[in-house]
Parts: C-alpha cells; sequence; structure tokens
C-alpha cells in the first residue's frame, strides 16, 4: 500500500539530493549563528554547548530555534562565557523534508481529482510517475528561486556567471517534464488523461435527437 513518503522517496532519489552531514562549532558571541548550510533536516540537528575541558551538554530543544531554509540557529538565551556552540546534522542540497512533502501532495492531487482512485490503491507504476510529477514540481520552484541570480561582471573582467544555475535547473525541468508526459500519456494520468463520455447530439436537418442504435439479440 503507497504512502506520500513512498513518492518522496522516489522523487528525491530520482533528483539524487540525499542528506549530508555537517558539523559546525562557534565561540559563544551573541545568539545567532550561522550553520553555513541551507535546507537544514531539523530532525536530525543536535545542538550542545561545551566547555574546555571537553564536556558536552545537549541543550533541550526550547533552548534554541532553526531557521531550517537559511541554515541559521539562534539561542533563546546567550550562553555563559566560557563555553562553545557545537550543531551537528544533515542538510539537503536543494529540497527540504517539508518542502518536498509540499510539492508531492500537489502531484498527488493532481492525480487523484479525476482518476477515481486513491494513492493507496494505485499500482507501483502509477507511483512511480508521481513520483516524477513530484520532482517537476521540484525543479519549478528552484527555478522561480534561482530566476533571481544575476550575472556580475565586475572593472576588472571578473565574470561570475550566476544565471547559469538557472538554465541548468531549466534544461533538467525540460528533460523531467518530457518524462513525465512520456509515463503520463502511456498510463493515460494526470491533467491530460483522456475519459470518453456518452454524448447525444441534435440533428442539423430534423433538430432531434440523434437515435442510438443498439444490437438486438433475438430470444426464443
Amino acid at each position: 500500500m503507497a504512502t506520500i513518503t513512498d513518492v518522496e522517496t522516489i522523487a528525491r532519489t530520482y533528483l539524487r539530493d540525499f542528506p549530508k552531514f555537517f558539523q559546525v562549532s562557534f565561540p559563544v558571541v551573541g545568539r545567532t549563528y550561522e550553520l553555513g548550510h541551507i535546507n537544514i533536516d531539523t530532525s536530525t540537528i543536535w545542538v550542545a554547548k561545551y566547555s574546555g575541558s571537553g564536556s558536552a551538554s545537549t541543550l533541550a530543544p526550547s533552548d534554541y530555534t532553526i531557521d531550517s531554509r537559511n541554515g541559521v540557529v539562534r539561542l533563546s538565551n546567550t550562553l555563559s562565557s566560557g563555553y562553545s556552540l557545537l550543531v551537528e546534522g544533515y542538510y539537503y542540497e536543494w529540497v527540504t523534508p517539508d518542502d518536498l512533502s509540499f510539492y508531492a501532495k500537489h502531484a498527488i492531487e493532481k492525480h487523484t481529482s479525476n482518476l477515481g482512485f486513491r494513492l493507496e490503491e494505485m499500482s507501483d507504476v502509477v507511483i512511480n510517475a508521481i513520483g516524477i510529477a513530484t520532482i517537476c514540481e521540484s525543479l519549478w520552484a528552484l527555478m522561480t528561486e534561482f530566476s533571481r541570480d544575476i550575472d556580475v561582471m565586475t572593472s576588472e573582467s571578473i565574470h561570475i556567471p550566476a544565471s547559469q544555475r538557472f538554465r541548468m535547473v531549466q534544461s533538467l525541468l525540460s528533460q523531467w517534464e518530457g518524462e513525465y508526459q512520456r509515463h503520463a500519456a502511456a498510463l493515460n494520468i494526470g491533467f491530460d488523461r483522456v475519459e470518453v463520455f456518452t454524448l447525444r447530439r441534435n440533428s442539423r436537418t430534423t433538430n432531434y435527437l440523434v437515435p442510438i442504435y443498439r444490437s438486438h439479440v433475438a430470444q426464443y
């Protein structure tokens, strides 16, 4: 029985956006610290304070907040002098778990709205196609974010092609959209799904309904 977690796993596996470990330490100066990575998986974060003697004391979740999207940790209270702050956890290169879940829900809704089946009733091949649709949703969002990148040219002829990231994601999105359309057309799913209805029309000559002819089986 498929769940949204299966859709997310398919999308993240195809994207190759797996969690990466990080560990950073800071001398205690103020309350806010940049972790050096964005898209933090808050469920894996471990925050502790330690003294020069090497003993570490884990901070309670109420002692700090994590800005997962920007990679910032903010303490509720300033630590005493003589302590350092240690933060460990995992981050993602492109998409946070919460964002991927958001994209997966939208991809699922696009396929369950006119298909007449729940996600739990769908076959593995359809789940795989929905996972690819989740990739398209994710890349659309990334492309929107990267569209704000602007190329930089300095007076020293130093060129920083920041928009190259946008073009890369745009090209990748085009490839995955083509792959999704191929799967969707073969399985007849999604917004472009072909549906057959029984229609009757009025005759242009008589303005009466055109009769429906049915085969008749003789009974003896």
